[in-house]
């Protein structure tokens, strides 16, 4: 059933309903981290920007609307400002 439900919907509905989120990031954790191993290829630091990916997806998720767009799109545009903050500080917030 879950699968069944667009990323889109889920986002719309994650700032009343945790396990949507909890939906969201199931289904898209393993690209992300994927996408900031190819980047660093520092397993932690991969991690750690992942966490603060979707913490930060999570705290925008209120000011998300639909758009032409994927919602992946929007979770990606996060993760490139979150790699772009980690290379300016040289560590991870």
């Amino acid at each position: 059933m879950s699968e069944e439900i667009p990323d889109e919907e889920l986002l719309i509905a994650a700032p009343h309903d945790p396990a949507a989120f909890e939906i969201f990031f199931r289904r898209r954790s393993e690209a992300v981290l994927a996408y900031f191993m190819r980047r660093t290829s520092d397993p932690e630091v991969a991690a750690d920007l992942m966490a603060e990916t979707f913490a930060a997806a999570l705290l925008g998720a209120r000011r998300f609307r639909r758009r032409p767009e994927p919602a992946l799109s929007w979770l990606f545009t996060i993760a490139r400002n979150e790699l772009a903050d980690h290379a300016r500080r040289g560590r991870v917030a």
